[in-house]
């Protein structure tokens, strides 16, 4: 690592620079959510099942937001579109749903919009105790819209927010973690700029392209 202070690197390398207590060594693993039976996937940034059972308990007696967590992960769109849509009827302005709310769009393959959305709660949100969440899920539809960079950037300051906020362990992991795997693709994909991240590869393949149908020619009309 370079011994260059902060103040000398350009903005790109300031982002690329290992965080304080470096990369991981061994291979990296979900990270709890705080959610029972749910862990996130640092390298696909998305939420997984790993207890089936917890899981489902959450389905039953959870608070709605970590309901659709749950059905998130395990990819139930429909249910998770509308209990979010139930609880935002009750509340508009419930700010769990409307972070989840991205989420859903993002899950639905449109991560662009994902990006356009939560710039906008940013906007709303900024310098208050919910900008690291809005931050990192940021890093997420960067990741997916295939910005490294900006992702890298997003990851760095909900790590940032999250660490000097003394925030939950799991938090704080989630989002070195995530900043990690940025950089970790970043380093092995120097010069190949158009290199997706995996994240963005499953994404991507979740939501194939549909294959254009070839156009029947028609005879023209008798007559």
């Amino acid at each position: 690592m370079s011994t260059a202070t902060h103040m000398d690197l350009t903005h790109t390398e300031a982002l690329l620079q290992v965080p304080e207590g470096g990369l991981a060594s061994a291979p990296r693993q979900n990270i709890e959510s705080g959610i029972p039976g749910v862990r996130l996937n640092p390298t696909l940034m998305r939420h997984e099942i790993f207890d089936a059972e917890l899981a489902e308990e959450v389905l039953r007696t959870g608070a709605p937001s970590s309901q659709v967590v749950v059905l998130l992960a395990k990819g139930e769109l429909r249910a998770a579109s509308e209990l979010v849509a139930e609880t935002r009827f009750i509340d508009p302005q419930n700010f769990a749903m409307r972070v989840l709310d991205t989420s859903l769009t993002r899950a639905a393959g449109d991560a662009p919009r994902a990006v356009n959305r939560l710039r906008a709660l940013l906007t709303e949100f900024k310098d208050t105790e919910h900008e690291s969440i809005l931050q990192q899920h940021l890093g997420f539809a960067y990741v997916e819209s295939g910005d490294v960079l900006a992702a890298a950037n997003r990851f760095r300051k909900a790590l940032d927010l999250r660490t000097a906020a003394d925030a939950d362990a799991h938090l704080i992991e989630s989002s070195r973690a995530c900043l990690e795997s940025v950089l970790e693709h970043t380093a092995k994909t120097a010069g190949s700029a158009d290199a997706p991240h995996p994240a963005a590869v499953n994404a991507a393949a979740q939501h194939p392209a549909p294959a254009t149908a070839a156009i029947a020619l028609q005879p023209p009309a008798a007559g």
